[in-house]
């Protein structure tokens, strides 16, 4: 078969979708000696990275008019079988009798647990609660990136069940380069981190729980000597965050890093005597499976689809109980036995999700498609 992907989702400047096509496409190409590959995109750092497939890249005015207007004109003269709609969305005038696949990565645009999380500016979220309820309906499969997103689509929108695969997500193990102690002191180093620390990795925005967390550090910041370092930049609607710091006396606990080179990653995750990731909703949970492969400790949410991630390798607590993540901090910081046991957990479990089986998941949905009569 001749199958189309669109990767808009290149274009998105840091994140989990960004993460994960980077990672799936040029292993599906790869991979799957089958098909041949057609890769629509908009990201022109991404030009000519391809390779073994064919490449059609364009821009447009705004997400929508490419999604919905460029991408179909582009679709119509590439004779494909099917279309592998990466992010969400089956574009408006596809061409009739093409194939589709959509892969789902969370439902936040709508309400989960009977509340909206308010995670994203309402025409973006007005846009996706208009047009994700159609693509989930003309799709030919479903992909979601956990069980618990599956779940959500299901309830949600109801399609037939038989539609709806999952796909985990997989994680990078870092080389041991990554984790030299001279390597170490450079990142330290040029991050300024002159004391211990706990992190986290992610936005700032309402669904990431950060008000709460600073809340519950806040509360112990005499019992430690740490610094609580974020690598989050400007976020949607951080307003609280930021209150939060000012209200609680933390500027000079509280270490906003920005964006940091990806490299440096692994190396801010090894450091840390804890990462902290209590959100209160997740599509699968990424960055609890980066701090794992790295060998850091994890506090993390018993909710959505992080006990699926986390397995029996990290410390859950319920996201919306300030005084269990503090206690939880307090075990994972006062407890050096503990802390170890869940380094040592942690990466058995990420090794369990590699991106080579998230491509292969995807490939074998793909592969029950066939060319339209």
């Amino acid at each position: 078969m001749r199958i189309g992907i669109s990767a808009r989702g290149l274009s998105i400047p840091v994140g989990g979708v960004r993460t994960a096509l980077e990672r799936i496409i040029p292993r599906l190409i790869r991979m799957d000696s089958r098909n041949r590959y057609v890769v629509f995109h908009n990201s022109p750092e991404h030009r000519g990275s391809f390779v073994g497939a064919d490449e059609v890249f364009f821009q447009a005015p705004t997400a929508f008019l490419w999604e919905n207007a460029a991408l179909p004109l582009r679709l119509r003269g590439q004779k494909l079988d099917a279309l592998f709609c990466a992010k969400n969305l089956v574009p408006w005038f596809t061409p009739r009798g093409l194939r589709t696949v959509i892969m789902v990565y969370d439902l936040v645009y709508f309400p989960i647990g009977g509340r909206y999380l308010d995670e994203y500016p309402a025409l973006d979220v007005a846009y996706m609660r208009r047009f994700l309820p159609g693509s989930v309906r003309r799709a030919d499969r479903i992909i979601a990136i956990s069980a618990n997103t599956a779940k959500d689509v299901k309830d949600l929108f109801a399609p037939d069940p038989a539609k709806v695969s999952v796909a985990y997500l997989g994680v990078d193990v870092p080389p041991p380069a990554a984790f030299s102690p001279e390597y170490l002191g450079e990142v330290r180093c040029r991050h300024a981190l002159t004391r211990p620390y706990i992190f986290y990795c992610g936005t700032l925005s309402p669904r990431k729980n950060m008000k709460r967390v600073l809340e519950a550090f806040a509360g112990m910041r005499t019992e430690i000597p740490h610094d609580f370092v974020v690598t989050a930049g400007k976020s949607w609607n951080d307003r609280e965050v930021h209150d939060a710091v000012r209200r609680l006396g933390l500027g000079d606990r509280f270490r906003q890093l920005g964006d940091v080179p990806a490299s440096d990653m692994p190396a801010l995750y090894r450091m840390a005597d804890a990462f902290v990731y209590v959100s209160l909703y997740e599509g699968f949970g990424l960055p609890v499976l980066e701090a794992m492969a790295c060998g850091c400790p994890v506090l993390t949410s018993n909710t959505s689809s992080i006990p699926e991630v986390a397995g029996d390798a990290a410390l859950m607590v319920d996201p919306l109980d300030a005084t269990a993540i503090s206690a939880g901090l307090r075990r994972i910081l006062g407890d050096r036995s503990f802390a170890d046991e869940l380094r040592r957990r942690g990466q058995a479990q990420a090794a369990k999700f590699t991106w080579d089986e998230t491509a292969r998941n995807i490939s074998g949905v793909l592969g029950t498609l066939q060319p339209p009569a």
